[in-house]
This record gives C-alpha cells, sequence and structure tokens, in this order.
C-alpha cells in the first residue's frame, strides 16, 4: 500500500466554531475581533457573504489569512490530523501551525488595519500568535507554514523580514516554511545562510479539472460554460480568427506586451481579444519598460487610446470585471479561433501554472505563452505535448525577459503572416495532440500536489544535521 507523505503531519488550529452540529477551525493568524464577529454570524445562521461585507468600503484587505486549498487535501484525506493545539504530543508527527495567506507575504510584517462596526483595528502577525504555539515553535515541536501556492513566491525580502521577525521572538528559521506555487531557489541565492524551508507545487491545475467536471453550467458572467469537444471539430470550416487573447489586470509588462504587438501587427481584426483595464499612457510605458526595448511610443498612445478594450463585459460593474476564473468559459471564444495566446500570471524566472494555460487545453487549442521561463518545460515534464516545429518553441528557454519577449514577437509576426487557411490546416494537422492534452488534463482528477509537497518536507527534516544551529540562529535561542 502507498504511504502518503500528508499522513506524517497533523494541523493544528487554535480557534474552533460550530456549525450545523460540527466542530469546524477558524484559519490561523485571524484577528479576534473578526472570530468573534464570524462567530456571531454563524451563531444566528445569517447567511450572506461575510467577506463581502467585511470588505466593504475597506481601503485594504480585512481577512488577511484564512483557509486555502491546504486544509481542504487534510479534510479529504487525513481529517483526524486537523487537531487543537492541546492533542500536540510527544510523538513521531511532524506538527504544523499554517498560515494561509489571503493577501501577500506583506502582510506578515507590515502593520495591518481594518475597521469593524465603526471600531478601528491595528496590529502586526508576530502579535496575534497564541502564546501556546509560541511556545511549542521555540522547541522546534511545531513549525509555522506559510501557504502562498495560490501565487507565485518572489518577494525574498518579505520572506527574509519574516524570518528575522521569527528569530527575534526565539523561533529558529529552520522551523519556518513557505510553500508557493512557483520554485524560489533565488532566495538561497541571496541568502545563503538561510535555514528556511521553502517548497513549491501546482495547485491549479486539480482545481481546474475539480470545476470543469461541472460544465456545462452558468458561470460567473452569466453565461453557459462549456468546452470545445471533438464533436465540435469541422475540418471543412474556417474559423473566422487566428488569435484569442483574453486579458483582465494590465498592470503587467507581458500584458502590455500581447496589446503592443495587437497593434503593432494589426492584430484586432485577425483576433478575439480583451484588455480590460484601463491605464493612462505614462502608466503603460513605465510598466512595459521592464522588458521591452525600443519601444514604439505612438503604439503605447494607442493603447492607452482603446482601453479598455473588452469583449462581452462592457455592462459588468468593476468588481466584477475582476473576478473572472475558470467558469467564465465562452465556448464561442474557443470554437471561433484557431491559436490562444495566453497571458500567464507572471512572465519571471519560476514557473507558476494557473487556470490560464488550462484553459485552450480543454478547448482543444494549441498555443503560445507570454509566461514564465521554461513554462513549456514544465508542461512537458506534466506528461503534455507542445508545438514545434510548427511554432519556434525556443522563447520557453530565454531566461533573460526581454529576449523572450523578441522571440515571442518573431512567432506572432510568423502566424500572422500566415492566411487562415495555413493556420486551418495546421491546426488539423495537430489534432491528435490536442485531443490527447486534453485526455491528459482529466488525468489530474486525483493529482495531489501537496503530497509531493510534504514529502520533500517530511525529507527535509529526516535529515541527520536538522538538529544543528548555525551561530546566527543559536543568538537568538
Amino acid at each position: 500500500m502507498e504511504i502518503m507523505h500528508g499522513s506524517n503531519f497533523k494541523l493544528i488550529y487554535t480557534d474552533w466554531y460550530i456549525q450545523h452540529g460540527q466542530k469546524k477551525p477558524f484559519g490561523n493568524g485571524m484577528h479576534i475581533a473578526i472570530r468573534e464577529y464570524l462567530s456571531d454570524c454563524i451563531k444566528r445562521d445569517l447567511r450572506f457573504d461575510w467577506h463581502a461585507e467585511l470588505q466593504k468600503d475597506a481601503e485594504e484587505k480585512v481577512i488577511k489569512f484564512d483557509h486555502s486549498e491546504l486544509v481542504n487535501y487534510f479534510s479529504r484525506n487525513f481529517s483526524k490530523n486537523i487537531i487543537s493545539s492541546n492533542q500536540i504530543m510527544d510523538d513521531n508527527f511532524i506538527y504544523i501551525y499554517p498560515i494561509e495567506i489571503r493577501e501577500t507575504l506583506n502582510a506578515l510584517n507590515k502593520l495591518n488595519k481594518f475597521k469593524l462596526n465603526d471600531v478601528e483595528y491595528e496590529y502586526y502577525f508576530k502579535d496575534i500568535i497564541p502564546e501556546d504555539i509560541l511556545k511549542h515553535l521555540k522547541t522546534g515541536k511545531v513549525k509555522i507554514l506559510i501557504n502562498q501556492i495560490h501565487d507565485p513566491l518572489y518577494d525574498d525580502n518579505n520572506i527574509q523580514l519574516f524570518e528575522k521577525q521569527m528569530n527575534k521572538l526565539g523561533v529558529n528559521s529552520s522551523s519556518i516554511i513557505f510553500l508557493g506555487g512557483s520554485n524560489f531557489t533565488e532566495y538561497y541565492e541571496k541568502y545563503p545562510n538561510s535555514r528556511v524551508k521553502i517548497a513549491n507545487g501546482h495547485l491549479f491545475i486539480k482545481g481546474f479539472v475539480d470545476e470543469i467536471k461541472e460544465f456545462p453550467c452558468i458561470g460567473n458572467l452569466g453565461y453557459e460554460c462549456k468546452l470545445v469537444d471533438e464533436t465540435d471539430l469541422d475540418i471543412n470550416k474556417m474559423r473566422p480568427y487566428k488569435f484569442l487573447c483574453n486579458n483582465r489586470t494590465m498592470e503587467k509588462p507581458h500584458r502590455i506586451l500581447a496589446a503592443y504587438l495587437a497593434l503593432k501587427y494589426d492584430l484586432l481584426k485577425d483576433g478575439m481579444f480583451s484588455f480590460i483595464q484601463k491605464l493612462d499612457y505614462e502608466k503603460l510605458k513605465d510598466i512595459f519598460g521592464k522588458i521591452y526595448e525600443n519601444i514604439d511610443e505612438e503604439i503605447i498612445e494607442q493603447i492607452s487610446e482603446i482601453l479598455p478594450y473588452e469583449l462581452d463585459t462592457q455592462e459588468l460593474s468593476i468588481f466584477k470585471k475582476r473576478n473572472f476564473g475558470v467558469k467564465n468559459n465562452k465556448i464561442d471564444w474557443y470554437s471561433d479561433c484557431y491559436v490562444n495566446l495566453v497571458t500567464e500570471t507572471y512572465f519571471g524566472h519560476n514557473v507558476f501554472l494557473s487556470e490560464k494555460i488550462f484553459k485552450p487545453i480543454g478547448n482543444l487549442q494549441p498555443f503560445i505563452v507570454f509566461g514564465d521561463y521554461l513554462t513549456l518545460a514544465e508542461l512537458r515534464k506534466l506528461g503534455f505535448k507542445t508545438f514545434e516545429p510548427f511554432i519556434d518553441e525556443s522563447y520557453d528557454l530565454e531566461k533573460d525577459q526581454t529576449k523572450r519577449a523578441l522571440l515571442i514577437e518573431k512567432e506572432i509576426e510568423k502566424l500572422k503572416n500566415l492566411s487562415i487557411e495555413e493556420i486551418h490546416n495546421w491546426y488539423y494537422s495537430i489534432i491528435d495532440i490536442l485531443l490527447y492534452n486534453k485526455k491528459h488534463l482529466y488525468t489530474f482528477e486525483k493529482y495531489e500536489c501537496f503530497e509531493q509537497i510534504f514529502e520533500k518536507i517530511k525529507l527535509d527534516y529526516e535529515q541527520k544535521n536538522e538538529v544543528s544551529c548555525s551561530l546566527q540562529e543559536t543568538k537568538f535561542l
């Protein structure tokens, strides 16, 4: 029988509530005033959106720490390993105090503020760690795990600040774990003496498969969501557009790159594009300049003039225009276009895979990815196939962002210069790859990214030198 390494761990929660006769934990790190407010809502069985009510008129996120998929993973597989702090024992389990970030890592170090029932609150995270948990953290019996797996890790400054903060409280760095959606070896390059543990995994692939199992359904934008299926393909029917490229926030240089290329090569008439967020000329130029050289300022001016550029979100409120995900999958977008220009979450050095890359896979589309270095290589590791030699995918091997952008531009220009008939013929020549990728996607229904993560953490803590501390750490103990 296969051993699941998550079974070697126990998650500790310090505050609980009763709902419909069941005892459930609050997410760790939640301010006591928020817990009391939620407890009252639960006790009175008030059925409304707590998060939205707390967030109303707030200048910053009110709930900085709460549950995420980590506790769901344990609930599915090791529900008895979710415990209270008074159940910590002298045994061979690795005890984890999970802190799951709802904002950014900055919340760990900055002064957090919120207003509730006309009372203003301010707090530092370090000041709301329960005393009994801090005692166990100091001895090393309990490890603190900061979970941000829904986003890539890149913020070395806040990791380092948190490490120093915990050291000053008497917590050894080796009892600190950061979990993100991307690898982050650069932290150790910058801080080679750090004993903080950093792990990563791809959360969204299973989440995507779980959600598309509900298709067809009415999505979060009010229309029916369906995936393109093999039965929707017709080799005798020419699609009207070459490209599909959906974008929401534009405050990222690679998304401005997508708009820049769309205007530079007159792609808007050849594709379905959306660039929803409004930014002015100076902001666009400043952001885009971080990855692109020799900017044509006239094109930047044109981008600022057309924003927001929308497909079907014109009537939505500003809030709903930020609220996209798996369930805004309009089948016509995919069945009317051949190639997906995917603007992933980041354009950096550490691969982060979100639902954005899995949408074309689920809808039988080839793609070019405006994403992190080695994104395609990571997809291939996961068993997917990509589209060389028709698309030169050497851009994926280029770590320098500017050079990667230029290589992507070269491929976009090549596709622009092909006739729609040539792209149509290529598309149907790779149908076997597209069908394989979609079928392979469904195999991740039972994929548990946390399994590999906890195996790594377990191995780390089994190392013989784990008990030793650096001089820098020892002076705080």
